[in-house]
């Protein structure tokens, strides 16, 4: 009898991650035209401009490797984010410095700390390099709980996420909560702090982060993303910031062409293209309190967000919900896998797009008590 790979248990056990929706799908599928796509937290605009023009002018030399260590673009946010550039690594988005923390820091037997209801990638990595995650409740409403996170740090600890703001819930951690969580937490264990949705912020007492890595906080690492307000999810780079000993020692498990030269020269431009950012971040914020009035008309249970999206109670199947959007051509994303059957997430779009929406569930729950 032959045998088959050598497949790992703890990798054959993987939920894997389940991405939102793809429009062309839901196309295919109903046969619908006008689809609308508010699952994947996505920037409704589209790429920048400038963005867009430099791909082009990068396609004439995609016959080349990409530079290997990103130097324009390294040079470019190091001055954006007033720090040595020697604290800055690139990845195939934030997902792959997620990845480069667990294969240089993991080992099996370890252990990972974070949250509950938080990015679904975490628990997976974990689960890929052997190590064990054990997630901490959150607080009453529903935000990190940073002190039970401390209390259950133990010896085989190597690895704590913190997304902030989180996923799904758009909720966040403050300044003070970050400064006293970092005054105790053991220099041994690596502390990850996830701000994809850190443009979208507006909170005066949200933790500045990147201090803590130029006063010297070696086990410090903050993930940053340019899916999201800049626009470029389609094309994969995100950044990490540490000490200049964490990114030295991260290289050793980078792939040496990890970032290709379209996203270089992408993400370069976009960090120039400053009304576009400001653009952005008024059409959420402006959005944000679009859905906190229409959902508290509707007296639906929502949670304020510092996101790009807004995690709302049905108050029935969220399952339910979700079908009928779609088939009405409107993808938002269902929450079951989070352990939230009764609730969606729902991106923030174009004025029309986030009118559209509160129109469709207005209907659902008309028909739903008619």
């Amino acid at each position: 009898m032959t045998q088959g790979p050598p497949f790992k248990k703890h990798i054959q056990d993987i939920r894997p991650y389940e991405p939102g929706k793809p429009i062309k799908e839901l196309q295919r599928e109903y046969g619908i035209r006008n689809v609308i796509k508010l699952a994947s937290n996505e920037n409704p605009l589209g790429p920048s401009g400038k963005a867009v023009r430099a791909m082009r002018r990068a396609l004439r030399d995609v016959n080349l490797y990409p530079e290997g260590s990103c130097y324009y673009l390294l040079t470019r946010l190091a001055q954006e984010l007033a720090i040595d550039p020697g604290h800055l690594i690139f990845g195939n988005g934030s997902d792959e410095i997620i990845e480069l923390v667990g294969r240089g820091f993991l080992s099996e037997g370890d252990e990972v700390l974070s949250s509950e209801k938080t990015f679904l990638v975490y628990p997976i990595l974990t689960q890929v390099c052997g190590a064990r995650y054990r997630e901490v409740p959150m607080t009453k409403d529903r935000r990190y709980d940073l002190p039970a996170i401390l209390a259950a740090i133990t010896p085989r600890t190597k690895i704590i996420f913190i997304a902030n703001p989180n996923n799904p819930t758009g909720t966040y951690v403050t300044a003070a909560e970050v400064e006293d969580f970092l005054a105790k937490v053991p220099e041994n264990v690596v502390v990850c702090f996830d701000e994809a949705y850190v443009d979208f912020v507006d909170a005066n007492d949200f933790p500045k982060t990147l201090a803590a890595v130029t006063d010297g906080r070696k086990n410090v690492i903050v993930l940053r993303t340019f899916s999201k307000a800049y626009g470029l999810a389609g094309i994969r780079i995100g950044y990490g910031v540490a000490s200049r000993e964490m990114i030295t020692y991260l290289h050793k498990v980078r792939q040496p062409f990890n970032v290709n030269s379209l996203a270089q020269a992408a993400a370069t431009a976009a960090l120039d293209d400053t009304f576009f950012r400001w653009r952005t971040k008024w059409l959420v914020v402006r959005g944000r309190k679009f859905f906190y009035r229409k959902l508290a008309q509707m007296g639906l249970e929502y949670l304020p967000s510092q996101a790009n999206f807004i995690l709302v109670n049905m108050k029935t199947d969220g399952q339910e919900v979700y079908q009928y959007l779609l088939r009405q051509g409107m993808i938002v994303r269902p929450m079951g896998a989070y352990d939230l059957p009764e609730w969606l997430r729902i991106t923030i779009g174009r004025r029309s797009q986030n009118v559209q929406v509160i129109r469709l569930l207005k209907a659902y729950f008309s028909k739903k008590t008619a």
